[in-house]
């Protein structure tokens, strides 16, 4: 059950995942005219949704305690 509901966060948590490395990319300063190649970032573009995906996954593995 844990395993099912962290996929279910994980995939609810894509969208805004993205949304805030759209948001770290321009106040790092990236390019959003017309970027090159060469001016690509990964760690804003990459990094900070996979951590924010990766994070909610972990969560929904977490258990829940008995509620009475």
């Amino acid at each position: 059950m844990s395993f099912t509901r962290g996929l279910i966060f994980s995939l609810v948590a894509i969208i805004p995942a993205m949304i805030l490395g759209l948001v770290s990319y321009i106040i790092l300063g990236g390019e959003t005219s017309s970027p090159s190649s060469s001016d690509f970032m990964y760690g804003p573009c990459y990094g900070v949704p996979f951590v924010v995906i990766f994070l909610s996954f972990i969560y929904g593995l977490r258990e829940q305690p008995e509620l009475d």
